[in-house]
């Protein structure tokens, strides 16, 4: 199991199952394409960008191609099938999206090493409830990546 399918609490099979659901009872159709690029992101751990996620589907299904890709990303982005995180100076990474009732989780990258640490989707919550109450704004912050440095490269620096 990949550390994405148990951080989704599914083996990848489950979370292809419940991603495709998700599609169908969204009105979608469910292309090769969709298939494909919801299986690569099942499959593999981490926090793919798009080109891996392309390099990936492209090994399994030589046919599909990165500009179809990098669209299904889009549109299953938009759907909320699949979660695009911004992790700063322009780089992007892409994840299933947990299935309701499950609680995504938000990401912190290491500006040393560049390592994407997975946190507990509810960590912000106080703090995006005060941005409401205070300031109206709603925070979104599945969707960036915070920044810092992680447990290895603080230990190093010591």
């Amino acid at each position: 199991m990949t550390a994405h399918a148990r951080a989704l609490g599914m083996r990848p099979q489950e979370a292809v199952d419940a991603a495709l659901d998700l599609l169908r009872a969204r009105g979608q159709r469910v292309t090769g394409a969709r298939s494909a690029v919801i299986e690569v992101l099942a499959s593999i751990g981490g926090h793919p960008s798009a080109e891996e996620l392309w390099r990936r589907v492209h090994e399994r299904h030589p046919t599909i191609h990165r500009a179809t890709v990098y669209r299904t990303l889009d549109t299953l982005s938009e759907l909320g099938v699949v979660t695009h995180v911004r992790i700063g100076d322009g780089a992007s990474t892409y994840h299933l999206t947990p299935p309701p009732p499950r609680i995504g989780h938000l990401h912190a990258k290491c500006h040393e090493c560049g390592r994407i640490v997975d946190l507990p989707g509810d960590l912000l919550g106080p703090v995006a409830a005060r941005l409401v109450r205070e300031n109206g704004f709603e925070l979104d912050p599945a969707r960036v990546a915070l920044s810092g440095r992680c447990r290895d490269c603080r230990d190093t620096a010591r």
